[in-house]
């Protein structure tokens, strides 16, 4: 079997990366950004333009873990994924239309933008399984310094001590004494702390919750960002919060309003 070692860590070949190509055997190109109606304007976002590649790997490699892309003797990109074959065939494979302009998954773009520039290179799809993602992904990161990664990856959310930093997100007071108000205000906090920018989605939230473990429902969540904590929806609720500002088709930012 091929298999590369990384430290403790050995990462078992899953298959090459093969874009789809038209009948004059060349790379098809993609330009989804132009298939969305943008009634709000949105700009596109940095990695938006393309141009794009489409692919797909097995859909039998749900398991969770961390991979890595390998051309040639470099690994240029490494990764974690609740879900290999999901991550790849309906994100990284496959840019949507909303996910080029501000507010959507820009990582998607970019790196399948990457892989078209090199579709005509060998892309060797490597993975390690693991229920310590974040960690083994952080760790490799550090160590080995891909050059397609640009942030030092994902924290694990489940498990951090409080301090007067406002910017943490889990904190050691018991779940019952924090409000789905008081979390989703943490855990925007550390979205925007770590993307370097006063912007978010609701999907980023709700998932930065579900990795601290938190007991509210994505109904809940969802109902307090869009409505009740938001100074510019319609007001729908008898107590409300100017926490949050919808500046965008599902895109808000933070204004304040921790007390």
């Amino acid at each position: 079997m091929d298999t590369i070692q990384i430290s403790d860590f050995s990462f078992n070949f899953i298959c090459f990366i093969t874009p789809k190509k038209n009948s004059h055997d060349e790379i098809q190109t993609f330009f989804p950004q132009n298939m969305f109606n943008n009634n709000e304007s949105l700009a596109l976002h940095q990695y938006g333009q393309g141009p794009f590649c489409s692919f797909t790997i097995s859909t039998k490699s749900i398991k969770e873990g961390v991979y890595l892309l390998k051309i040639n003797d470099d690994i240029t990109y490494l990764g974690e994924c609740e879900n290999l074959s999901k991550r790849f065939n309906s994100g990284y494979g496959n840019i949507s239309p909303r996910n080029c302009f501000i507010g959507g998954q820009s990582t998607n773009c970019r790196i399948n933008n990457k892989i078209y520039e090199v579709a005509n290179e060998k892309v060797k799809i490597y993975f390690y399984e693991t229920n310590n993602r974040f960690e083994v992904e952080r760790e490799l990161i550090m160590k080995l310094k891909p050059i397609w990664n640009i942030s030092r990856g994902k924290r694990n959310l489940t498990h951090t001590n409080r301090s007067t930093n406002s910017n943490n997100f889990i904190s050691t007071l018991p779940k019952k004494s924090l409000t789905c108000r008081d979390e989703i205000l943490s855990a925007v906090r550390h979205i925007i702390q770590e993307k370097g920018s006063n912007e978010f989605i609701v999907r980023e939230v709700i998932d930065t919750m579900r990795q601290g473990k938190s007991t509210y429902s994505e109904s809940t969540i969802r109902t307090h960002i869009v409505s009740k904590c938001c100074i510019n929806a319609a007001k729908h609720h008898a107590v409300v919060y100017n926490d949050f500002e919808r500046i965008g088709r599902g895109l808000y930012k933070l204004i304040g309003g921790t007390n």
